[in-house]
Parts: C-alpha cells; structure tokens; sequence
C-alpha cells in the first residue's frame, strides 16, 4: 500500500543527518587541504619559495610527513557535529518548506523557483545554526601542530574568554551570503540535472534514479555551484581565524582584516584577484565527490526509511 504524500518527509532529518556524517567522514581529508590553502597568504604555485604549501599533492606530502595521517582528519569530531546538524536542519527544513510551497498557486508550474528557494532559506537557517562549530573546526584544522586548542571544548572555552560570543560567529556574513546561492543552487542543478535525465530516459518524474545517474547529478550540481559563491567561502575562512594569530606560527604571514569588504579588499589588494580563488581545484574536487556522495546516500536512505518504517 502506498503511503500518503505527507508522510514522505518524515525520515527527512534522519536521512539527512546520517547522510552528513558518512559524507563528512570520507570527504574530512579534501576539507582539511583545502581549508590550509585558503588561509594561506603566501602564493599557490609550484616555483614559489616563500610558501609553506605550493600545489595540493605537495600540500598533502608536507601535512603527512610533518603531522601524520591523522591531520587529514584534524577537527573530525567537531566537523561531525557539524554535519550532523547541519543535514538535520537543513533537509527538514527544505523538505518541509517545500511542502508547504507545493501548496501556493504562486509556485505552481515554478518547480526550479521553488527548490532554489526551499534550498536558499535551508542553507541560511542551517549556517546560522552551525557557526560555531563551523569556526571552532576552520581553528583546529588550520592550528599549529603543536599549539592552539587542545580539543573543541578547549576552543569553545578559549574563544568565548578572549573574543565574546562574537568569537563564535566570525564570518557569519560571508556564511549567510553564500549559503543561500551555494544550497539553492545545489538543490536547483541537482533537481534540474535529475529531471533532464529522466526526460532523456523517458522516466517518470517520480522515479528514482540509478545509482550512478544520481552520483553525476550530484557531481553536477555541486561543481557548478562551488564556481558561483567560493570567494565567499574563502572570506569565511580568512574572517574565523582573525583573534589567532598565536595559534598559527608556522604557517607563513597572518591575514588580518574586520569585516568582510575589508577582507575582499585586501585578498584583492594583496594577493590579486585569484587569491580569492586559492584552494579552488582542492575545493571543486571536494564539492563534486561530497555532492555525489551525499545526495546518492541521502536518496536511497529516504527511500529506504520511507518504506520500511
């Protein structure tokens, strides 16, 4: 017997959230090199001489001989949690504001309109949400080796004595901007992508795809778009470190800025306008295999929720 429409959304957060903790864990490794060579000021590029890190198979050399394997997974625990709320606030919301927005006659014949904004008004609530674990992981991935925080408790303890509450919410601006186009447009492409394939193979649009059909309309959708909003991205990072410089001695100059236009200005100013973009292979890399994974799991576990509970 099938079950009625409403109820197809009930393992939405479920899904979601175990979606995000099995993604995060396969992709933490792409997450942290990327993170390394966003904040680094120095250039990105094969020949420089100044640069602690110059190419990302370099990067991943250098953090494995000076580190070990573990640092690929520095921030794991707090980057869980993150992705745990994250995926529960973020697919419960869409999938139940999307439900509500099926029901508006502004919508209806709008489906593309509807999924970006169900995805964009998720992904603001979702970075509101999880800011503070978002900075305490950039911290412990981008932290010296031997200094900085001891754990994530330590950080929360440290932050909230010398920044404030503030401290906790660094690059919230950026994060908020970024988010409403970065996961409304995932939403978008992916839904467009799925549905172009579907008319391609003549399915119904209520089928469900091939595993590998869902895989390269995640790849899709999350490549296309990393490319709109990853200055954004890249601010984010510079803005959640600004308060701890004693925490990153070895790894070349400090970025020092306030706010966010302050921060574009001087990336700009400083390091040229492909500085905004540094660490964009490592971070497309990471989108594509993060967006295949993840929206591959998620599908399949809804489904599988959705009828067997």
């Amino acid at each position: 017997m099938d079950r009625p429409k409403e109820d197809q959304t009930k393992y939405a957060g479920v899904a979601g959230g175990l979606t995000g903790c099995t993604t995060r864990t396969m992709c933490q490794p792409f997450d942290v090199i990327k993170i390394r060579l966003q904040l680094q000021v120095e250039p990105i590029h094969s020949q420089s001489q100044t640069s602690k890190y110059r190419t990302i198979a370099q990067t991943i050399g250098t953090v494995y001989r000076e580190e070990g394997i573990l640092a690929f997974w520095k921030g794991h625990n707090t980057a869980q949690v993150l992705s745990l709320a994250q995926g529960v606030a973020q697919f419960t919301f869409y999938e139940r504001f999307n439900g509500i927005l099926r029901e508006l006659t502004a919508f209806e014949g709008h489906d593309r309109t509807r999924n970006f904004v169900c995805g964009a008004c998720s992904g603001s609530f979702a970075a509101f949400t999880i800011m503070p674990l978002d900075v305490i992981k950039t911290r412990l991935v981008s932290q010296d080796p031997a200094g900085g925080y001891r754990n994530a408790f330590h950080a929360v303890r440290s932050i909230y004595q010398h920044e404030g509450i503030r401290g906790m919410y660094r690059g919230l601006t950026p994060a908020i901007i970024q988010m409403a186009p970065l996961t409304g447009g995932q939403f978008m492409f992916y839904n467009l992508f799925g549905n172009a394939m579907k008319r391609i193979e003549e399915l119904p649009q209520d089928a469900l795809l091939a595993p590998a059909e869902l895989i390269i309309c995640g790849a899709l959708s999350g490549l296309c778009t990393k490319l709109l909003v990853y200055p954004l991205d890249l601010v984010k990072r510079r803005l959640q470190i600004q308060g701890f410089s004693k925490g990153r001695q070895t790894y070349g100059k400090h970025f020092i800025c306030r706010h966010m236009f302050q921060c574009i200005y001087r990336v700009v100013h400083t390091e040229g306008f492909r500085g905004l973009y540094k660490g964009l292979s490592s971070s497309l890399l990471k989108a594509s295999i993060t967006s295949a994974i993840f929206f591959t799991i998620y599908d399949k576990l809804l489904y599988l929720l959705n009828n067997k509970f």
